[in-house]
């Protein structure tokens, strides 16, 4: 069956447009002059140089929509940089190390944007726009493959406790403000050294 290029060409519009849309948002949240109460799809299109059609058409349910992108955008940049990761590194340990690293960076990369997104996690899931490919499963493939190594080891406990560990630290670290003594020392260097130790507390938990 032949490929219409027509529906290619359309296809890769409509991905480069969505790209820049949701890039645009995360820009957006980031921006400390930018209240968040202020940021709309409108002023989302603004940004990106599209129209606020095109936006909808790309958000129709609002921001939940862009929160969802945000999740799917921030994964599947997870996914790809550990799988490339585990080419070359068939140690799981050294792949679960791995995978909390790169999946720290990348929180800490999107910034606000992601923990305006964390605020709305009820919603996605109500809504349906929760992240496609949950990050648990691809969390537990790689913990079977070291419990194949270590008799000691339950795959799915290791699993649950590294996914507590690292949302625990999340929680916290969504709720950095500078201003407040409490919550000032929750920054992301904070949360990359804690993520640093959850495969090992994890493991620890498990003996």
């Amino acid at each position: 069956m032949s490929i219409d290029g027509r529906s290619v060409r359309a296809k890769n519009i409509y991905d480069e447009a969505h790209r820049k849309l949701v890039n645009s948002a995360i820009e957006l949240f980031n921006d400390q002059d930018v209240p968040n109460e202020n940021i709309n799809i409108s002023l989302i299109a603004k940004n990106a140089g599209t129209s606020v059609a095109t936006a909808y058409n790309h958000f129709p349910n609002n921001l939940i929509d862009v929160f969802g992108s945000i999740f799917n955008i921030g994964f599947q940049k997870i996914v790809d940089s550990v799988t490339e990761f585990n080419k070359n590194n068939p140690d799981p340990y050294d792949q679960l190390q791995a995978y909390v690293t790169i999946q720290t960076n990348i929180a800490v990369e999107l910034g606000n944007a992601v923990r305006e997104a964390f605020y709305e996690f009820r919603e996605l899931l109500i809504s349906g726009k929760w992240i496609q490919g949950e990050p648990y499963l691809f969390l537990m493939s790689i913990c079977d493959e070291y419990a194949k190594k270590d008799s000691d080891i339950d795959a799915t406990s290791l699993a649950d406790d590294i996914f507590v560990l690292w949302n625990g630290y999340i929680y916290l670290w969504m709720r950095y403000n500078p201003n407040f003594e409490i919550w000032s020392k929750f920054t992301d260097e904070w949360l990359v050294q804690q993520m640093s130790k959850i495969v090992d507390k994890a493991i620890f938990l498990q003996k």
